[in-house]
């Protein structure tokens, strides 16, 4: 605990990490009251405040006679958007950035094996959609363009990517962290895809993943995918080194 946090804070952070990693599940009711003061070994008050925090976040809610559970961001309503700055999963990124390292290992994984499937599947449809997302994509104009625009782009190229994989496990993979990934493109727009040396990398990554895939070259297209993951992971370590 920093000096700056208090007890209540890293309680209600706490349980964040445990929505991020999965032991508390989107929509899921917490554990009793009772059950979490013995996990976090905390006193009854503490965990309530941490309990307020979370509500006034947004990251949980309560229901009278029922207890507290993990909002769905996903069903939000629709002025609440997950790339909104102050959105709750915005804030849950921003008091644990190690999330967005977890993020890019797992892309790693799934989009080299997306590629290299795509490569192989893609219907003559499939590429022509892939075609035309991949042109919207590197035919923006970021400056005039907003990060939610941009991140609406990015994600189109990518699911296009997954979606001419023909495998439905990596669809829901994908739709599984698509806000996350979604939010993570938006957290970085400023650091990666508006400064000018790196949006020509970038670029020139997705014109790789592309054209390998275009051109049926399945080990390129897995090569090129990962490559761009690790990046855009370079890039943000670079720039956020002391």
């Amino acid at each position: 605990m920093t000096a700056s946090q208090s007890l209540p804070e890293l309680v209600a952070r706490q349980i964040e990490a445990m929505i991020l990693d999965g032991r508390l599940k989107a929509g899921g009711r917490l554990p009793s009251e009772r059950h979490l003061v013995e996990k976090l070994h905390v006193s009854r008050n503490t965990l309530r405040e941490a309990l307020k925090t979370l509500r006034t976040r947004g990251v949980i809610e309560s229901r009278r006679g029922s207890g507290h559970y993990v909002c769905n961001f996903r069903e939000m309503q629709p002025q609440v958007q997950p790339m909104d700055p102050g959105s709750p999963l915005q804030q849950l990124l921003k008091n644990h950035p190690q999330t967005l390292e977890s993020l890019l290992e797992v892309r790693r994984l799934l989009e080299g094996e997306a590629a290299y499937l795509a490569a192989q599947r893609a219907t003559e449809e499939d590429l022509r959609e892939l075609t035309t997302v991949y042109h919207a994509l590197v035919e923006e104009q970021p400056e005039k363009d907003s990060a939610s625009a941009h991140a609406e782009r990015d994600m189109r190229f990518h699911h296009a990517v997954y979606a001419a994989a023909h495998n439905p496990i990596l669809l829901l993979a994908l739709n599984s962290i698509r806000d996350l990934m979604m939010s993570f493109v938006f957290n970085t727009s400023d650091q990666l895809y508006f400064k000018a040396s790196i949006k020509s990398q970038l670029r020139t990554q997705h014109r790789r993943i592309y054209r390998a895939i275009a051109q049926r070259q399945p080990a390129a297209a897995r090569r090129a995918a990962r490559a761009h993951i690790d990046a855009v992971a370079e890039s943000l370590n670079t720039q956020t080194s002391p």
